[in-house]
């Protein structure tokens, strides 16, 4: 039986002190696409880097927000 699609997750909560924080949350949902002939191990290596990017770009974001930058 072959993976059709797979979905990974990350969050990371930032202490803001004073007992504050925020949480942030990113998924992915990747379609596993055999006919490319990309291994299913190198489709969860590339997922796994979309998210990190996704996760990155979100923090800096807030972070602007946050800092009003």
């Amino acid at each position: 039986m072959a993976i059709k699609e797979f979905t990974i997750g990350v969050s990371k909560t930032i202490n803001l002190g004073n007992f504050q924080s925020y949480r942030i949350e990113a998924s992915v949902v990747w379609e596993v696409d055999y006919r490319t002939g990309i291994e299913y191990e190198q489709q969860v290596t590339a997922a796994q880097k979309e998210l990190r990017d996704l996760l990155e770009a979100t923090y800096k974001a807030q972070r602007k927000t946050a800092t009003g930058a």
